[in-house]
């Protein structure tokens, strides 16, 4: 796998610093020329003179840019002007991850104060994927349906930003279906001949909706060779919830279902593992035991070519080199 990324760059930029200088030099040619000149012959009146220029008198004082012009065109030749490309080769070694997100409504249980338990899983979520930057990775989403939202990729920036998109109205059907979403992220890893693939679901509830329990998608995904780890989100008891139409008085608690007893049942079906997550703190170190658990070292190389650019600026160097010779020698040339 190739990656490109091209850079402007010089193979030569300390050569740069004869600009400095250069335009010294240039200043000083221009200052002496302009405030420190006196006039040689003594003349009685302007008139005379401006009636006396002609076309090469007036272009005359313009000359010296030609040269001033080459030798600037000569110093940024010389730092070598070309593109860059850096290529970063990365073999990958089998490590495939679906992530399975709930967004069903108790999902907006607020008892990882100040935010709610989804803005929670979403930041650990990313966090983890930015730990993973060899790995392909998935996400689906479910509520009382499952969908796909970002098919397995390397182009994590993309996956970041998707997951920063999803929120309750990504999936309109009420309820949650664990089997529903499990069945959808093996299909996507149904056909893949990698070294290891893992589903991570990551749910606050019970399996009450969808077409298939999960118990026989967990032992689809063992057929597969795809571990599960459940991280079952969120406290037990009254939670926190925020108000609605229905609630005009604020904030209200609800009981909270969960199925630990399910979802451990799916992680041994698989030979993955159940975790519990009942503070944002605790919810990170799950995902890093994960992590830990599926780290698989990856071969990483980089390359590096330039491709110089500087000839055509020798050129354009050369040819006014030229014409400063040529204007001097016909068209400004001196009688003596």
């Amino acid at each position: 796998m190739m990656h490109g990324m091209y850079i402007p760059d010089f193979k030569n930029p300390l050569l740069l610093l004869l600009l400095l200088p250069y335009a010294a030099m240039v200043f000083w040619y221009y200052f002496r020329r302009y405030h420190l000149r006196e006039a040689a012959v003594a003349i009685s009146s302007r008139r005379v003179m401006r009636e006396r220029q002609s076309i090469r008198v007036r272009t005359y004082r313009y000359l010296p840019a030609l040269r001033f012009l080459t030798i600037f065109l000569l110093i940024v030749a010389l730092a070598r002007p070309g593109r860059g490309v850096h290529y970063s080769s990365v073999k990958h070694l089998g490590i495939d991850i679906m992530i399975a997100l709930d967004l069903s409504d108790s999902m907006m249980g607020e008892d990882f104060q100040p935010r709610n338990r989804l803005e929670v899983a979403r930041q650990v979520v990313r966090d983890f994927i930015a730990r993973r930057a060899s790995d392909r990775i998935g996400l689906v989403v479910f509520s009382g349906d499952a969908y796909l939202q970002c098919p397995l990729t390397v182009d994590h920036a993309v996956l970041a930003d998707i997951i920063d998109e999803v929120d309750f109205d990504t999936v309109r059907e009420d309820g949650t279906a664990i089997g529903d979403a499990l069945s959808l992220a093996a299909s996507r890893m149904m056909d893949l001949k990698g070294k290891s693939k893992i589903i991570l679901l990551l749910t606050d509830g019970m399996n009450n909706r969808g077409i298939i329990d999960p118990e026989t998608a967990a032992k689809a995904c063992a057929e597969m060779g795809i571990r599960v780890y459940a991280v079952g989100i969120g406290k037990d008891g009254l939670v926190p919830y925020p108000a609605t139409a229905r609630f005009l008085g604020g904030q209200r608690f609800m009981k909270n279902h969960f199925d630990e007893t399910g979802l451990k049942e799916i992680a041994r079906i698989t030979g993955g593992k159940f975790y519990r997550a009942a503070s944002s703190g605790v919810l990170w170190e799950n995902i890093r035991d994960i992590d830990a658990l599926e780290r698989t070292e990856a071969e990483a190389k980089v390359y590096y070519e330039f491709f110089d650019k500087f000839q055509a600026l020798l050129v354009i160097a050369v040819a006014l080199f030229f014409l400063e010779i040529l204007l001097r020698s016909v068209f400004y040339r001196k009688v003596p």
